[in-house]
């Protein structure tokens, strides 16, 4: 291990030397580019712009084209992109240069712990024995208490599926009884719509407390993920200190004795841990299944909440109209009757009609059809005789 070190820490000062020998080459690069820089900056003072008269005609302007400026400006931004891109790079060979010093030191120290736990007693590494004893037991303990954790998780779980069972019945028995009082009248329809909103209701009120019941039971399996996690990060360094010492000789007996007690106990806790992790896990699955049932049953159910309702709505419609047509039939029948009354006991019409069907009261009484009632619901016809059985008969459709 400290030849891989010595041997990476090699290869990182090879490295380093490389990229400083690649900065100074492109520090020369970089004042040649300088020179450059200043000689075009000569040249371009060379030729500044001049305004120039021949005779009495204008002034001319004389200097260097706009290609030539763009040019140069061109090449000026280069240079100072490359300079920059430099001093990047030689701040990450310094970031280098730092990290393989701060390795260098990290090695000695390692170099200095390896070299005292070789020039270490006997009674040491018996007190470091014991003191792997010790954290065995404490991890044993808090195996215990994560059992117990599980324990009360599994309990936990169970009395959600119970509470699942109890909301899916009374999702059940709320859907029978919707069915039962479907098609009831007004009043029938008023008596059953407030229990529905209120098992409605109480049925969200339920599945909010198991949406977090069901979040609480998550977060405390996040947590026991994490300390699993660091709990098998320990147990590794462990083993591979327990490696290491058995591997230098530290421990002649009792090192390999123990290693091997440690990894039963380790493989032991690893497989407890594994099938209660899938046992929460399956946990997890039923719960979310019971959950998406519940939610898709709930719809369902305010679905057809909703669908009764319209229908309850549509058939008091219907209910109101049939009773106005009913009122406007009543006031037609009660018009008929003064009409008809006026009719019978006016003695103008009578003696009018005594004198004007005279000579044809014989034939008005045989030929059907002249003096008939006729009902505006059925269309059945009456003699005028029959006055009384046609009110009668026009009462009872208005009913009907």
């Amino acid at each position: 291990m400290t030849r891989e070190k010595t041997r990476s820490y090699s290869v990182l000062n090879t490295l380093y030397h490389e990229k400083r020998q690649e900065i100074e080459l492109l520090h020369k690069q970089i004042n040649v580019k300088d020179n450059i820089i200043a000689d075009l900056k000569a040249r371009l003072g060379r030729y500044e712009r001049i305004y120039m008269t021949v005779g009495d005609n204008e002034s001319v302007l004389v200097g260097p084209s706009n290609s030539l400026v763009e040019s140069l400006v061109k090449e000026i931004v280069k240079a100072k992109q490359k300079r920059k891109d430099a001093d990047v790079r030689a701040a990450r060979q310094a970031e280098v240069r730092h990290e393989i010093q701060r390795l260098n030191v990290l090695l000695r120290e390692k170099e200095l712990e390896l070299e005292r736990v070789r020039c270490q007693p006997d009674h040491e590494k018996d007190q470091e024995i014991q003191r792997l004893q010790t954290a065995l037991a404490e991890k044993e303990r808090t195996e215990a208490t994560r059992s117990v954790l599980c324990t009360s998780l599994a309990e936990e779980a169970d009395q959600l599926r119970g509470q699942l069972g109890a909301t899916v019945k009374v999702c059940q028995e709320l859907l029978s009884r919707l069915e039962e009082k479907k098609g009831a009248g007004e009043r029938g329809g008023e008596v059953v719509e407030m229990p529905q909103r209120s098992k409605l209701t109480r049925l969200q009120e339920e599945n909010q407390q198991l949406k977090q019941r069901v979040e609480y039971v998550q977060g405390l399996n996040s947590q026991w993920q994490k300390y699993d996690s660091s709990r098998e990060d320990y147990i590794r360094g462990l083993c591979q200190r327990l490696k290491e010492s058995s591997g230098q000789g530290l421990v002649p007996l009792v090192g390999p004795v123990s290693s091997g007690l440690l990894q039963q106990e380790i493989c032991r806790l690893n497989t407890s841990l594994e099938e209660k992790i899938q046992e929460c896990t399956q946990l997890e699955k039923e719960v979310e299944e019971v959950r998406n049932r519940s939610h898709e049953r709930i719809q369902t159910l305010e679905q057809q909440v909703l669908i009764y309702a319209e229908d309850f709505k549509s058939e008091r419609g219907d209910r109101e109209r049939a009773q106005g047509q009913i009122e406007d039939l009543k006031e037609k029948i009660s018009q008929l009757k003064q009409q008809l009354h006026k009719q019978v006991t006016s003695p103008s019409y009578l003696s009018d009609k005594c004198f004007l069907d005279a000579p044809f009261s014989h034939a008005a009484w045989m030929s059907p059809g002249l003096s008939e009632l006729q009902c505006p619901q059925c269309l059945a016809r009456f003699n005028d005789t029959e006055a009384a059985e046609y009110l009668n008969h026009c009462e009872e459709c208005a009913r009907l």
